[in-house]
């Protein structure tokens, strides 16, 4: 009788771990299905800022001539439209930094960093940045952000 039990023992623990196994993978399942749909979150939110940026600053003809030209010429612009453009530009920077935090973090996937690339180092290389750089506002970004676009700067003068 006691072998018996012994053997009933054994089988229940071997199923037991079988059953933690098939756990185990289906749990594995839920967080790979689950990182998907939130990265598939976060990418929507991504072009629902972007649509909402290029909206906000093509809404005048003013605001629209001033962030271009603080991006592209700065030092065109009266002070006050210096003033605001900066406000503007730091807001379109910011965002630009959240993209690189995100793909640094691996959280936004290559692709969406590919489509994004180029607006990013399109913007670190811009002359308005050149004045963020400058300034002591460039303490409220992130220091990993600042460093690579002090880096791609210097490699494309």
């Amino acid at each position: 009788m006691k072998e018996m039990l012994q053997e009933y023992a054994l089988i229940a623990e071997i199923v037991s771990a079988i059953a933690i196994i098939i756990s185990l993978v289906f749990v594995g399942f839920q967080i790979k299905d689950n990182t998907s749909a939130t990265q598939a979150s976060m990418f929507q939110e991504i072009a629902a800022l972007d649509i909402q940026i290029l909206l906000t600053m093509g809404n005048s003809q003013e605001t629209a001539k001033i962030v271009t030209s603080f991006r592209e010429n700065p030092g065109a612009l009266s002070e006050d439209e210096q003033n605001q453009g900066f406000y503007f530009f730091a807001a379109e920077v910011r965002h630009i930094e959240n993209l690189f935090l995100q793909y640094k973090n691996k959280m936004l996937p290559e692709e969406g960093w590919q489509a994004r690339k180029a607006l990013v180092e399109g913007l670190v290389q811009s002359p308005g940045f050149g004045v963020l750089l400058k300034s002591p506002n460039k303490k409220y970004f992130n220091g990993s952000f600042i460093k690579f676009g002090e880096k791609l700067r210097a490699e494309n003068e």
